[in-house]
Formats: C-alpha cells, structure tokens, sequence
C-alpha cells in the first residue's frame, strides 16, 4: 500500500482500477485489543452457564393448598406422599419381602383409596399377575435365557368409553440391592399413581383406556414386563406406551427413545407437553451400547411389536443404583414436572385418534426431534431432515462466498477459495492436534502419575484439563495459518479474510453433516442447527451490506447470532458430561476413562468454539489469549494430579445438598462346591473367599489396601479368577455368574459364610434316546429346587452338543469370555415357587461305551439382601470401607456338577 502514496490522482485507468481493488485492504492487522479474547472466552462462559442453569430448573410443585383450585391437575405434593412410603421400605430386590409383600400392600393400599374416590362416571380395574415365563435375549453382548418364576405385575385399567384399543405406562417398583430406588424407579410409580387419581375423578371417561402397569421385576432384567405384554389379556388392546425409568437421581426426564417408526408419537408429544426435553441423539447413543444401562422399552417393543416413548432422569447419575437414590437428594419438583407432561400426553393420546389408527401409513419412518433449551419443541421427518441437512450444507457456503465476493468482486473468486480452504485446513488440523493432545494427556494422567477420574467428583476439572488446551490448539493453528500463508497484498481486508476463513469452518462441519446425512445418522441435526444459525448471520451481514469492519456491526451481528448458537452447542456438553461422566465410575476397570472423557471433551469443544475461533486473527497479541489457556489448562493439571481436589470421589456431607459422588464396591462372601462325577450330594472340595466385581479404574486398590489393612498379606493375595489352577478344568474357573462378564477379583478366605437354603440341583432322569457305535443320544431332566435369584452355566463337554431344552425353542449362542464357552441362564423368584424343570438334550459322538462325562453345570445362589446370613467378620470387613465407598455386599454360594 506504501508504494501506491505517490501516485498522483491523473494517473492512468489501470492504476486507478488496481488502487480500488486493494483498497480494500486494511494495513493494521491487529484491530481489537488483546483482551477481546477474553471477552470472547467470557462469552462461551456465560452462554454454556445459560443453558447449564436451564437444565436443572423445574417448576414448583402444586402442595395440597392447591387441591381445592386445581382438582384435576397433576399435585407434586401427593405424589411426593407416595414416594416417601415406597423409599421407606428401603431396597426391594425381586424376591425380598419387601418387594414381593411389603411394597405390594402399599400399592395395593394406593389403588383402592383411588378406587374409593374415583368418579361414578369411571370405572377402575384392578388385577394382580404373578406369572412365569422365559426368553432368550443379547444384554450388551452377552447371550443369555432369562427364565422367570412367579413375578408380579400389578395392573390398573380406566376403562375408556370404547374399550377397544389401550395406552399403557409403565414404571417398576422393584430395585437393586443397596439401593431404595427413589428415583430408578419409585418416583415414577408415585407419577403414575397420581395421574390415575387425576384421571379417575374426570367427570367423563377418556375415549381410550388406559393401562397402568407396575411391574415388580425390571432389574433382574427386564422380566416382568415380559410376563405382562406376551401373558396377560389386556395387552392384547394395547396400542402405545409410555415407559418411566431413570439412569439418574432426579432431574428433568428426558426423551430419549421413541418408535421404532410411528413419527405420529412425537408429533403427539411436541403437542402435549409443557416442558419438553428431547434429544433424537440421546436415542441412537442409547442403542449403539454406549451406555450400560436398558428398559422395558426393548422388550414392549421385540416382545410386544407395540411402539413408545421412552423417558429417563439422566442427571446425577452418581446416586443411580446406590443407597443414596433416596428421598433426600430429590423434590417435589422433579414427580411435578414429570408428572405435567406425562398427564398431558395421555390426555392427548386418550382422547385422539392416534391408538385407533396407528397402524395406517403414518407409522412408516423414523423423526428428528429436539427441544431448545426446554423453551419450545421441534421434529420432523428423517427424510425432510435429510434435505434440510444438505440444502444448509450447500446454501451456507454459498451465501458464504458471495457475501465475501460482493465486495471484491466475483473475479477474485481464487482469493476467497484460498482463504476458505486455510480456514477448513486450520479447523481440521487443530481439532486433529486438540484430540491429540487430550489423549496424550488422558494416557499420562492414567499411567504416568496414576490419578485418572479426577474430575469425577469436581466435574469443573474437565474444563480445564480436556476443553482448554483443544481452544488453545485451535487459537493456534488458526492465527499460524494467518501469519504463515496470508500475503502482504491481497484484495481481501482483514474483515474480509476473518470472514472467508469463517467460511472455511463451515466448510469443515458442512462435510461432517452430509457425511453423517448419508450414513443415516439422524442426529446430524445437532451440527445442521448450528449451521442453520450460522447461515442466517451471513445472510443477514450480506443483506445488510456490513461485511466491511470499520464500523464493527458485522462483528456484533455475528457475536450476537452466534450466542444463540452458543446455547445451542453447550447444552451437548452439559448432557455429555452428565451423562458419561457418572457412567465412568461403572463401565469397569480396563478402559482408561480419561480417553472417553478427553475425547467427549474434545469433540464438544470443537462443535462450541470452533465459529469463534477464526476471530483470533482481529487481535492485538493473540497469544495472550492463548497463553492464558495454557496458564488454565496447567492449573487444571495441577490440581487434578498433586491436590486433594483431585480425588474422585466423596461421601456424603452433614446436608442433602451435599450429594455425595461414590466409588461403588460389589463384595460377594462366596463358598464354592465341587461335586463328584454324577453326584447331586457328595462333595469332593470346598473353598470360601471374596469376590470383588471391579467396577471402576480405581477399585482394585480400594480393595487391595482394605484387605491388607484387614489382614497383612491378604492384599496381595487377591488375584484374578483366570489366575487359578481349576480354571483349567472348571467352568468359567468355578466363579459365580456374575463373574463372567466383568472383570473381578478374588481374595481367599478361610471363614465360609453362613449358607442358608439355596438353589440345588437334582438329577431326575437319565434317559439314552439312542447309542450305537458312532455315538449317542442322552437325555438328562434335572430339577432346580430353591426359589432365590441364580444362574446357571452349562458348559457341554469335548465332542457333546446341545441339540435342544425345554426352554426356548431354539438352543441360543453360547456365552464367551476368559477363554470359556457356556450356556448362561439366569433365573429369577419372585413369590416362592415350585422347582424349575431343565431338559437337555445332547448328542455326542464318542462310543457307547465311553464313561466319559458329557457336560458341566455351575449353579450359582445368590442373597443380596440376606444380612442376618453375614459372618462377623464379613460384617466387619465390609464396614471396614472408607465412607466414600458404596459397598454392595452378598452371600454366594457356587455349585459345580458334572454328569
């Protein structure tokens, strides 16, 4: 620009038209001051606080004041009366009295208060089911037949005025051990018993009826709800369901299943509910496995063929299936808002005409959906979200270029492409550098100095530790491309290479949403918004005519859509972090659950800042900005590796509020008995020991050190199953069940717990169906007495197959792990039962006269909530934790036959 001054004004055309075209060019490069960086990292502050908060406000619950103006409105208050009787009666595992009686009374006491008050108009049936059956199912890549007898469901039917077709609810009222279920899944039950109180006092009947159904076996998994959609006669009218569960401890309930197909459920939803909260992504990250967790959905849907939504409480997820999943870290608040929308929606679907014609052509295809900040609701088609992906994909980058080229002219379209493509190559190589540099953190912080998980309990380590140094490494690599390949003389200002590198960035996420359109991911909505958002500012810049800087309203358009945008991208943080960060401490010992955080961390940091980033080139000293994320992330480090704050986990404080964030411990007091060849009585050997399921990356030292503190020594005695000698000739190393698809610890002990009755084996019959020379054929009819939870593991011998039981119709896959193949069977009591006939047929190709034995049974008896049958010892041992620690304990027995 300096060589142009002396040229005088009669200077010739060609000069005159070169002068205008590089005026555009601004000589000062640096045009905010150094701190606008901040500014710009304050407003990614305050917009992800925005949408933080927006998360975790619920509505005020109706009290019983507000009975007498709101009669037939959803009250949090009487609900929350439910709730408080069903978390009294602390865990109510399936087969505990307190699942099987106590619970049952309560409900029971419930429904006929309902039916006392309800409305002449209505009419309330009542039913108790206690049903068997079995299935065979894949749970999270393990094939196993689930075998139930003798559950319960309870069910409530409002009969509508015609009868014919049903929407049913479902919620559990069982729980795991340890643990009273408040939340997973009590609330949900106190839910449904207010809206049919509500329901039940209308002054005229709903058109369709509606099916309540309390099923009182869901953990064991999902079996009583197998026993109701496949056995009882009012399934048969079903049509729709809407199915209450939780991943968490309160919260909103989120949306997260829906289908499969019937698009006519979500359009229903978007219309009923007051406070919508749902994701189509939370659907397809449900379904890949990533999350280790199921429910009834999958079995109304495979068993039932019925479609539904499907709603969690996915937040705090630490107290999920823990003792502290209590009446005390929840409110009023959470059954209330739950509570609007539920009712609204069986308002909606009762009295419509969706049951009746669900199955006409609107059940075809699958729906975008998903809410903004719980303000308002939106989906549609896969199909129209397939155009609208591609259709802002290209519009975006043209509206792009010519915003920028209006200026210029079209003629320096070389120019424009240059810079677009330095803004796609710099997004690509930081974001590459960024997840880099967190897996390299995320291996360091594990193996170098042994402190992963620590921002399990400060979740505000994240931030500085995995979201830090990605803005950093993309700040970077933006501002190199700048000052490595932008030319001295060029017709773009500076404005207007920001913009077009702008540009380059939406290239980057445009190819990841078509790429993600054509594999038929639906959620490639998430980034399709934030390019929809990002279009509509250009648009409006180009319109307006502001791409030029000196007035800075470009600028302030773009900062000011772009907040919108922000809230958008920072909500997926929250839900990530809340989600995956509480699943680390139960997704096991062998995964490094820093790389999953590093990488969750990364891949949002890139989708939230990645528009912004581009903006470092307008300022003075960019690398003050940069150095003080550099500063941030080595705070972060220092405090997650040589701080107490870094320790994971934490107890329970002297206030609710003080949620405690636990290391969960399964100790099983176990006693193994190996039986001699056909014998159901005689034992040949015995042993006792702990077995410990490693839940998370730090619980083999947790329970090394507890052992050694109880016994010097015994810390580093404790080994894995596959280390011992009968691993070799056992099944599955003579381990019990739960043993098999976990990695596990186990500690020999000298003291044998109290073994009450227990599963036993008895072989009934010995029948050769054919033998000759090239083989034979046996039939073995063996009965299992005792009606307590158990698996059983069938392990066929060298050249013996299983051709067919008595339990499904096909003999299912065998279970795989450690090295060892097995048929698994868990089987569940309820109410006390008869004995469980098991017919194995088996074929082998030996000759008739080998002795040979033909296949190995483990039968494994397990007493979660058995501690009247604790040693001292094993009492002690287990108070023995330190109070950060959740420890499930149980008596185990094992017994090995062989026939």
């Amino acid at each position: 620009m300096a060589l142009l001054l002396p040229l005088s004004r009669s200077s010739s055309s060609p000069v005159r038209k070169m002068k205008a075209k590089e005026s555009n060019y601004d000589p000062n490069i640096h045009r905010l001051p150094w701190y606008g960086g901040l500014v710009l990292l304050a407003l990614v502050a305050l917009c992800g606080t925005a949408s933080y908060w927006s998360f975790f406000y619920l509505p005020p619950a109706l009290t019983a004041a507000d009975l007498a103006q709101q009669p037939l409105a959803f009250n949090g208050a009487r609900a929350w009366d439910t709730l408080t009787h069903l978390d009294a009666l602390g865990p109510k595992t399936t087969g505990s009295r307190a699942n099987e009686v106590r619970a049952v009374e309560v409900l029971e006491r419930e429904f006929s208060l309902i039916n006392a008050s309800h409305h002449p108009a209505q009419q309330v049936l009542y039913e108790k089911q206690i049903v068997s059956g079995q299935y065979g199912i894949n749970f999270f890549g393990s094939q196993m037949t689930s075998v139930y007898r003798r559950v319960q469901n309870l069910i409530v039917k409002l009969v509508g005025a015609e009868d014919r077709h049903a929407l049913m609810l479902n919620c559990h009222f069982d729980s795991v051990a340890s643990s009273p279920g408040a939340s997973d899944d009590c609330g949900s039950c106190a839910v449904m018993l207010e809206i049919l109180r509500v329901l039940s006092r209308a002054p005229e009947r709903s058109r369709h009826s509606i099916v309540f159904l309390f099923n009182g076996a869901e953990e064991t998994p999902l079996q009583a709800s197998h026993g109701f959609i496949t056995g009882h006669r009012w399934a048969r009218e079903v049509r729709a369901f809407l199915n209450l569960e939780s991943a968490g401890s309160g919260g909103k309930e989120l949306l997260f299943q829906s289908g499969p197909q019937h698009p006519w459920l979500i359009e229903a939803y978007s219309r009923a509910v007051r406070h919508p909260f749902g994701q189509a992504i939370g659907e397809e990250i449900f379904q890949s496995g990533l999350i280790p967790s199921d429910t009834d959905f999958r079995i109304f849907r495979d068993f039932g063929h019925v479609p539904g939504l499907d709603f969690a409480h996915i937040f705090n997820g630490y107290r999920y299936h823990t003792r502290y999943d209590s009446v005390q870290f929840l409110s009023p608040a959470v059954l209330q808002r739950t509570g609007d929308n539920i009712l609204s929606m069986v308002r909606l679907l009762a009295n419509g005409n969706q049951l009746a014609n669900g199955d006409d052509g609107r059940s075809e295809g699958s729906m975008v959906f998903f809410d903004f900040l719980g303000l308002f609701f939106i989906s549609y088609t896969a199909i129209e979200g397939t155009v609208l992906n591609i259709v802002v994909s290209i519009a975006g980058l043209v509206v792009g270029c010519w915003s920028v080229l209006a200026v210029v002219g079209w003629s320096n379209w070389r120019s424009m492409g240059r810079e677009m493509l330095h803004g796609f190559v710099a997004t690509l190589v930081g974001s590459g550098a960024g997840v880099g540099l967190n897996l390299a953190t995320a291996y360091g912080i594990d193996r170098a100095v042994d402190r992963s998980m620590s921002w399990y309990s400060s979740c505000w380590l994240v931030v500085g530790l995995y979201c830090m140094p990605v803005m950093m490494l993309l700040f970077i690599a933006h501002r190199e491309f700048h000052r490595l390949f932008s030319k001295s003389k060029t017709v773009l200002s500076l404005t207007l290479t920001v913009q077009a590198r702008i540009v380059g960035v939406f290239l980057f996420w445009a190819l990841l949403t078509i790429g993600a359109t054509v594999y038929g991911l639906r959620s490639a909505y998430v980034i399709a918004i934030m390019l929809t958002l990002a279009l509509f500012s250009m648009t409006l810049t180009a319109l307006l005519k502001l791409q030029s800087f000196p007035g800075g309203y470009w600028l302030i358009i773009y900062l000011l859509v772009h907040s919108v945008a922000l809230l958008w991208t920072t909500q997926f943080y929250h839900i990530f972090t809340n989600i995956f960060i509480p699943i680390t401490g139960r997704s096991g010992a062998n995964d490094n659950p820093d790389l999953i955080i590093g990488i969750v961390a990364a891949a949002c940091t890139i989708f939230t800042t990645s528009f912004l980033v581009p903006l470092v080139n307008l300022l003075r000293k960019p690398y003050r900005t940069i150095g003080t994320l550099f500063v941030l992330f080595l705070a972060a480090l220092a405090l997650g590796t040589v701080s107490s704050i870094g320790f994971p986990y934490t107890g329970p404080g002297t206030s609710p509020s003080d949620a405690p964030k636990v290391q969960r411990i399964l100790v099983q007091h176990t006693v193994r008995q190996f039986h001699e060849p056909n014998s159901t009585q005689t034992v040949r050997s015995t042993d006792a020991g702990y077995l410990f399921r490693l839940w998370d990356r730090h619980n083999e030292r947790t329970v090394r050190d507890v052992l050694e503190k109880q016994s010097p020594g015994k810390g580093a005695s404790a080994l894995e199953p596959t280390e011992l000698p009968e691993c070799k000739r056992e099944v599955f190393c003579g381990m019990p069940g739960s043993a098999i698809r976990f990695t596990s610890l186990w500690s020999p002990q000298s003291n044998r717990p109290h073994t009450p009755d227990m599963v036993k084996l008895s072989l009934d019959r010995w029948e050769a169906v054919r033998r000759n020379a090239n083989g034979s054929s046996i039939k073995l009819t063996i009965s299992l007495n005792g009606s307590f939870q158990s698996t059983i593991l069938v392990r066929p011998r060298r050249n013996v197959r299983l051709t067919g039981w008595n339990l499904t119709p096909e003999v299912p896959v065998k279970l795989a792990a450690a090295g060892h193949k097995a048929y698994f069977l868990l089987i569940t009591h309820g109410l006390a039962g008869e004995p469980v006939p098991l017919i194995l047929d088996l074929e082998t190709d030996r000759k008739s006269d080998t002795v040979e034995p033909l296949v190995d049974i483990s039968v494994t008896s397990n007493f979660w909530e058995y501690h009247e049958h604790f040693t001292e010892e094993f009492s002690r041992f287990v108070a023995s934790f330190p109070s950060w620690a959740h420890v499930v304990p149980a008596v185990t027995v094992v017994n090995v036959y062989t026939f």
